[in-house]
């Protein structure tokens, strides 16, 4: 019941249309896109061929050739998937369920159909809270594979999910099981403190291997010098020069470093920190901006035409987020058809846009360092609505509302850009941000110099559009049905 998309590499320039096939149909299915779906569990390969006429036979000739195997599973049990069991209050860490082997991510059976639904549970709340992984986004029990924990106060609790399929003869679970269960014990303790005298011990941590610029509000105002103060194997441990970038070698430990201040006035200043150099134990994906409504109300899906970015955050085996590191990230998605992902200003951020509905699951992880890894589920609904006002004719009344707002609980301009499928005609759909109405206009194609025409009437928080054709026209016909495909850029 889950789809994972075969993409490929290589081959003719320009690339030439895929011709796949399947050694067991049986096993599984397979689209002209590459959308491998699992029937039955077992053991196949998918062959993808790029074909050509031969100018000179003119006959077909196989020009690329290539093929993968792919398993079919079925769970057999599940497992709790965390970084670490013992965590600082304040702290974040990400989990998600894993089948038995390494190899059964979510992946495997995040977007199996029918779904299967993922219920968590602590027994202990007051040490630890349990939330969905996007900001302001409440995903439904089906998308709920990966979760974040957050260590409220000290105590020990036990996390458990309950993963749950409606159609046992869909054969998702080993032996037609209604559920699979899972449940591990973490620990919360508090962060060291001084309370006499009642002062913050702050730290620099790093990965082994990383840069990271030093910045303080004197630069450019006072002369700056930095020293690492002596500690064994100084060398290899940490390093900086005298422009602020610090360097920590192969070596973890901790190490202090001197900052200095010389005013012009004659004042020096002083600060002296920690710095530890500690191995990365997992990495959190963290999503922004936030979605906001006009009723407060969360959803329960990102919005189509939604563009957000997600930041990679690194921590230690206490649940501390690192302030540099140097791990090479890469990504995947099981389908590159609903969500556009690409590289951030960072090697520590992706951008998402959403350019159609349904689901993609994403994936992140340390190509040099098994384990590190993270993994997400990404709904996409629409946030115009009626949303299958796909066909009008004219004459017709739609009143179409939007819940989106930005952080002052203003609405944001949506432009909906909409084609004929015969007349051409462009019509453009505005949302004006100060009587909360939508306008619905109707423009002739390039060369068409009569007028344009339109028609809006408006109602508390919502909007009627009214498509009227005022002259005779043999682009467009009194009862001529329109395809309309809407589309919406909200942030």
């Amino acid at each position: 019941g889950a789809m994972m998309q075969i993409t490929s590499e290589g081959g003719p320039k320009p690339q030439s249309n895929i011709l796949f096939s399947l050694s067991h149909e049986s096993i599984a299915s397979v689209s002209g896109l590459g959308h491998v779906k699992g029937l039955s569990a077992g053991n196949m390969s998918v062959t993808g061929v790029v074909q050509a006429v031969d100018t000179e036979t003119g006959k077909l000739v196989v020009v690329s050739k290539d093929q993968v195997d792919v398993e079919v599973v079925q769970l057999k049990a599940i497992r709790i998937r965390v970084p670490i069991t013992r965590m600082k209050t304040g702290t974040l860490m990400p989990v998600y369920v894993m089948g038995l082997t390494s190899s059964q991510t979510p992946f495997s059976f995040g977007n199996a159909l029918p779904e299967l639904t993922f219920h968590w549970s602590v027994t202990k709340r007051d040490v630890l809270d349990v939330h969905t992984r996007h900001a302001s986004v409440q995903l439904s029990a089906e998308h709920n594979f990966a979760m974040s924990v957050f260590g409220r106060s000290k105590g020990r609790t036990g996390l458990r999910v309950v993963v749950k399929t409606s159609v046992p003869l869909a054969g998702h679970l080993q032996d037609s099981a209604l559920e699979l269960q899972d449940e591990i014990q973490i620990q919360v303790y508090e962060k060291l403190q001084l309370l006499n005298p009642e002062v913050q011990a702050e730290e620099i941590l790093m990965s082994p291997n990383s840069l990271l610029k030093l910045q303080t509000n004197r630069d450019g105002l006072g002369s700056l010098s930095y020293r690492v103060l002596d500690c064994p194997d100084r060398a290899a441990l940490l390093q900086v020069d005298d422009k602020g970038h610090l360097t920590s070698g192969s070596l973890t430990g901790t190490a202090s470093l001197q900052i200095s201040s010389q005013e012009t006035f004659g004042v020096n200043q002083t600060i002296i920190v920690a710095v530890k150099v500690v191995t990365v134990s997992y990495l959190r994906l963290s999503t922004s901006p936030v979605v906001y409504t006009s009723n407060r109300e969360t959803v329960s899906a990102i919005p189509l035409g939604a563009a957000l970015t997600f930041t990679v955050h690194f921590h230690d085996s206490t649940g501390e987020t690192l302030h540099s590191h140097n791990s090479a990230l890469r990504f995947s998605t099981n389908r590159d058809d609903l969500v556009q992902v690409g590289k951030g200003s960072s090697n520590g951020m992706l951008t998402v846009r959403t350019v159609n509905v349904g689901l993609t699951l994403l994936g992140v992880w340390d190509s040099e360092q098994a384990g590190l890894a993270d993994f997400l589920a990404l709904p996409v609904q629409h946030a115009i609505h009626p949303a299958g006002a796909q066909r009008l004719v004219v004459g017709d009344v739609v009143c179409f509302s939007a819940q989106i707002v930005n952080q002052e609980g203003k609405r944001k301009h949506a432009h909906i850009q909409i084609l004929t499928a015969q007349s051409k005609h462009l019509l453009s759909l505005f949302m004006c941000r100060c009587i909360r109405c939508v306008e619905l206009v109707v423009q002739r194609s390039a060369g068409d110099r009569s007028q344009d025409w339109s028609s809006s009437s408006q109602r508390q928080g919502h909007s009627h559009c009214v498509l009227r054709d005022s002259r005779s026209t043999p682009h467009l016909q009194r009862g001529e049905v329109n395809h309309v495909d809407f589309s919406s850029e909200i942030f």
